[in-house]
């Protein structure tokens, strides 16, 4: 699979260490956020497993709770999903090879179909469960796909198709190439989707 690399300008910003969490989602439910969705885990458990089954537009209602609360404790409440630009720079750490690691997928690097990992096509792991990126960032790569901002395509009634990266668990490891790019509705919900949180730095 081949990829054409060129430049890209990405202003200040930060992104979470890990995937959000069940943990994290099932706060923003018992506060009264997120809709009231309760995404199920399918048996894998909860905690510091990454939220899956939930849709960009879940996510955002995630952010909007987030952004409250932050606002109410004295914070600017500015996070909302990262970029596909800042993903990728975030992905890659600073390498320009298929993978943070290398341009081969290797053993235990990840969780996917045949990346050599207890969990492969089974299921989630718990975030953090491999090694960081050279910026301490976890799961970049594999275990579950996340939501980034962008628009795929033409806008059409108001919206439009919404970019996610990273492949996932029960995906083979060119969907994991830091470079890939899929795409899905922005109602979508699905085991093998989550999110990760940014914010625009001053």
């Amino acid at each position: 699979m081949q990829f054409q690399q060129h430049s890209v300008s990405v202003p200040s910003f930060a992104i979470g260490k890990y995937a959000v969490t069940f943990a994290e989602w099932d706060a923003c439910v018992s506060d009264g956020g997120c809709n009231g969705v309760d995404p199920p885990d399918h048996g894998w458990g909860r905690g510091s497993q990454p939220v899956i089954d939930v849709s960009w537009l879940d996510a955002q209602s995630y952010i909007s709770w987030l952004n409250a609360k932050v606002r109410a404790s004295g914070g600017n409440g500015a996070y909302r999903l990262p970029t596909e630009n800042e993903w990728e720079y975030a992905a890659r750490a600073g390498a320009m090879t298929a993978y943070w690691w290398g341009d081969y997928i290797g053993t235990g690097n990840a969780n996917c179909y045949n990346c050599g990992s207890a969990w492969d096509r089974k299921h989630t792991a718990p975030v953090g469960s491999f090694r960081p990126n050279s910026f301490g960032l976890y799961d970049m790569l594999g275990n579950v796909w996340q939501w980034t901002d962008d628009c795929f395509g033409t806008v059409s009634n108001g919206n439009c198709e919404r970019i996610k990266r990273g492949g996932a668990w029960d995906m083979y490891p060119d969907y994991l190439i830091a470079a890939y790019r899929s795409k899905s509705p922005p109602d979508l919900r699905t085991f093998s989707l989550g999110f990760r949180l940014a914010k625009t730095l001053p």
